[in-house]
């Protein structure tokens, strides 16, 4: 667990982020609220705001893009839903995850329910980004888990610790109960069904309730990385180390991409090429076709 206890003293570090991090952090926050607003009109997007509606609570968290308020769990699920159904949110290409996504919803939640400063609201979000990017990027096997979601849930659980009041002593359970909420297949993105955003959404919704239940006083497994059933033995294959052993050295949200196009970034290549040829006459069809390589 020497990896496991590494990230977690990360997670809860006193980190003061370099000037260039920050200035990302800034920015990516920036186009994921935009993202989160274009989403607000999406297809579905008025369904599952009206679903989180009938789920009742205090009104206590703002939607992203309208003057509505949710209690925290529910604003966390719609506007992670908001942020990821256009397929326009940033990405850690590497990593292979949204990494903004989940964080940036959870976070917003957590900080309606208890503000905090800048300075500590970009670091929270800055180490979240950084665990579910960490997490892609300690991995080596194909996508079968929708890692967004479920390294996507982790880092938003980290991330609300850092503003919600969390010891290190109390990280271990935080981490165990957000795995063992990690849900999402890539069954979802094979259809191109609606479920892709939704277990977005889920991630969100289930970073704030692993930290209410910890401060309530529940507990989590504690080898939830590591362990004989842990996040390397069935999520993703892996080793963790290769994200530990790093720590430090680089700010993972500096490596985040923003796209151009909203649509999964295995088509922008395509996008980009035709909007190059854009005026050099009638395109009338177009075939695109996988890579066979990795």
């Amino acid at each position: 667990m020497i990896p496991t206890a590494a990230l977690l003293d990360y997670a809860a570090a006193d980190h003061r982020l370099p000037d260039a991090a920050r200035a990302d952090a800034e920015r990516l926050l920036a186009d994921t609220l935009a993202v989160g607003a274009a989403g607000a009109t999406a297809p579905g997007a008025e369904g599952v705001r009206a679903a989180a509606q009938g789920w009742g609570g205090s009104c206590e968290a703002r939607i992203i893009g309208l003057d509505q308020r949710l209690p925290a769990p529910s604003a966390a699920f719609v506007n992670a839903f908001q942020i990821h159904c256009l397929e326009w949110d940033a990405v850690h290409e590497p990593a292979v995850v949204h990494a903004l996504s989940v964080v940036t919803a959870a976070l917003m939640a957590a900080l309606d329910r208890q503000p905090r400063s800048a300075d500590e609201a970009l670091t929270a979000l800055a180490v979240g980004v950084d665990v579910a990017s960490g997490l892609g990027l300690a991995a080596n096997s194909a996508l079968s888990f929708f890692r967004p979601a479920t390294a996507g849930c982790i880092g938003a659980a980290l991330a609300v610790a850092r503003v919600a009041g969390i010891t290190r002593a109390q990280l271990p359970d935080v981490l165990g109960l957000a795995y063992s909420f990690c849900a999402g297949t890539m069954q979802a993105h094979v259809e191109g069904s609606i479920a892709l955003p939704l277990q977005i959404a889920n991630a969100a919704r289930a970073a704030i309730t692993a930290i209410d239940l910890v401060k309530a006083g529940l507990t989590g497994p504690h080898d939830a990385l590591e362990g004989p059933f842990g996040y390397f033995r069935l999520f993703d294959q892996g080793d963790l180390e290769r994200y530990t052993g790093n720590l430090g050295r680089a700010w993972r949200i500096s490596e985040i991409s923003v796209k151009p196009f909203p649509s999964g970034r295995a088509s922008h290549a395509v996008l980009g090429t035709l909007e190059e040829l854009r005026g050099d006459g009638e395109i009338v069809r177009v075939e695109a076709f996988p890579c066979s390589q990795p």
